[in-house]
This record gives C-alpha cells, structure tokens and sequence, in this order.
C-alpha cells in the first residue's frame, strides 16, 4: 500500500512540474546513455576525491549547486561543496580511499537525470577492514554540453 501511495504521489509530482512545455511532450535520453552518463560521474566523483583534486571534484558539480551532506549541512554553491570536501578528505589518512557504486539512474527528461550510488571508504587505518558507507542521490543537468550536478543528498546507508 505504501509503494502505490509513494508511486501516485511521484506521479502527480511529475504531472505537476512542467514536463510538457509549449504544447510539446518532454524527450528523453535514451537508457544506456544515461547510465553511462551516470556511471562516468560516478567514477569521477571517487577519482578525484582519491586524488585530493578538489579542482575536478568541483568541476563535476554546477556553480549554483546544492548538496545536503550526511550530517544534515545544507551548502550552496560549489566553493561551499568544494571547502566541506577538502575538510572531510584531510579528516582521513593519505591511503583511504572512495569507491563508488552506481545503484541506478534514470533520465527526468532529455537534460536531466537522477542518480543513485553508494559510497565507500575504505582502507582507514583507524577502522581495519571497516567501510564508512552512505547513500548519495543525485539530480544531473546538462548544461552547455556537459553533465553537472544541479544537487546532492546524502543518507545513510543500513
């Protein structure tokens, strides 16, 4: 009962946020491509982060982005993103890594698409063999020809 209640409630969302502009239905990215898209974010979300390059970690998110971080900080725009990132990469040691896991996507409409990975951090000398994990969701618009994060949640992950 709860999933119909959550799917007509997502329904009426959608119907209700513009999707269909100037008498002409919305397009949408074709599947493989979004999931590429998506996972190429994804892969560059933990390479950067890993490589401490919080240039390119900023590079994948928009200039007005948003991003709700674990702990519940809601950061506007992406100096905001990029300082509590750095702050959160010189928290671990040199050797701790991020790996992400893209758990899905799907395409809002032919310049937007949502996402889904979990990430992990692994190899933290002060927790052996543990893997600090969370859930992000993120919203990707195209803009000028490249995808950017427009905003990001975190949650945690059980």
């Amino acid at each position: 009962m709860r999933s119909l209640v959550l799917a007509l409630a997502a329904g009426a969302a959608f119907a209700l946020s513009g999707c269909e502009t100037s008498g002409q239905a919305a397009t949408y990215i074709e599947r493989g491509r979004v999931m590429e898209t998506a996972r190429r974010i994804s892969e560059r979300y933990a390479s950067t982060w890993n490589a401490n390059d919080m240039d390119g970690f900023g590079a994948l998110y928009a200039g007005d982005a948003r991003h709700v971080t674990l702990g519940g900080e809601f950061l506007r725009g992406r100096s905001a993103i990029v300082a509590a990132h750095r702050a959160n990469r010189a928290r671990y040691a040199a050797g701790v890594r991020m790996v992400t896991h893209l758990e899905g996507a799907r395409a809002i409409t032919d310049d937007t698409l949502v996402s889904v990975m979990r990430v992990e951090y692994v190899n933290d000398p002060s927790q052996p063999g543990g893997i600090q994990a969370a859930r992000l969701t993120l919203t990707v618009v195209r803009r000028g020809g490249d995808w950017v994060i427009a905003q990001a949640q975190a949650s945690a992950v059980n």
